[in-house]
């Protein structure tokens, strides 16, 4: 039980990621309220379960859990856990809205760029906006039920300064739920070195043929296309200042390889029939690497194939 709570937490798009950290922050005994929509019925049915693969698969149901269909229900919280998909940012400030008070701080679990900058033209004025880097493998096998194959760790950062004070009470309240995490000085560092296994693995995957990635590692001519792409976002890091090194973009096939079958979350999304982070994964990138003169004609020709695919 954590015996210092950050206050009432409100959690929007608890998917895999969202669900999973707000599933250990809820068990560590902070307040989390979770707004599900696809998935309330289900959950109210069934629960919200937990799957621990690095522990042998152990099951863990988060019990006396808050779940609403609407965010007026959860009304103004303390802070705001944000892990919708990048692509309803454009809805995101009026979503989140009901949450929002004077006090209110937010924190973005998101994939790609641009997230906090979306948070902060809303919000930006009374709020810490944290952002949250998931280097794992999470995902949601069911409406209710959330696996955890690869703990990994959560990298926290803020824009263009080192992580706040009361930044730091929601860093201290995951690190007492159990999970790994980093503070980094620059959240731009953060946010390429994700790329680095964000933009391989999650791009070839769907235009690969819907495959997992155990099959892109198999493929000699694939596997040189992902560390074709590292190299390019390497690159793109490296005009902004931000030196990532040879032995970070090895070490992305080296954790990969355990994961074996492993779809990706933009793989699933697309299987799905979702909408997919095509521009705030790879477009993004892509367009911050060009405006600095940086050559990464591998990363624009998976964007084009991705926006032709994923429509």
């Amino acid at each position: 039980m954590n015996s210092q709570t950050v206050g009432k937490i409100g959690l929007v798009g608890p998917g895999a990621v969202g669900g999973y950290y707000g599933g250990l922050l809820a068990l560590s005994g902070q307040e989390v309220h979770f707004h599900f929509r696809s998935s309330f019925d289900a959950v109210q049915e069934n629960g919200l379960w937990l799957v621990h693969h690095q522990e042998g698969g152990r099951r863990e149901q988060i019990e006396g859990l808050h779940a609403h269909d609407s965010v007026n229900s959860i009304g103004v919280c303390d802070w705001v856990i944000v892990a919708t998909k990048a692509t309803a940012n454009p809805l995101l400030p009026d979503l989140i809205r009901p949450l929002i008070g004077q006090h209110t701080q937010l924190l973005t679990l998101q994939n790609g760029m641009g997230n906090v900058e979306n948070l902060t033209q809303a919000f930006g004025a009374a709020s810490t906006i944290l952002a949250g880097l998931c280097f794992t493998c999470i995902n949601r096998t069911s409406p209710h039920v959330i696996e955890s194959l690869l703990p990994g760790y959560v990298q926290f950062g803020e824009l263009d300064k080192p992580v706040s004070e009361k930044g730091k009470e929601m860093v201290h309240a995951f690190r007492e739920a159990g999970v790994r995490v980093r503070e980094s000085e620059s959240l731009d560092e953060a946010l390429w070195r994700k790329l680095c296994w964000n933009i391989p693995f999650n791009g070839l995957s769907i235009t690969g043929g819907g495959i997992t990635t155990d099959l892109i590692l198999a493929n000699p001519a694939l596997k040189q296309r992902a560390h074709d792409l590292m190299l390019e976002i390497q690159a793109g890091a490296q005009a902004y200042g931000v030196f990532i090194e040879d032995s970070f973009l090895d070490r992305q096939f080296e954790l990969t390889a355990p994961m074996g079958p492993y779809k990706s979350s933009s793989l699933i999304d697309f299987m799905e029939g979702k909408p997919v982070e095509v521009e705030a994964i790879w477009g993004e990138a892509l367009r911050r690497g060009q405006a600095q003169g940086v050559s990464m004609p591998e990363l624009a020709h998976l964007f084009s194939e991705l926006r032709e695919v994923c429509g």
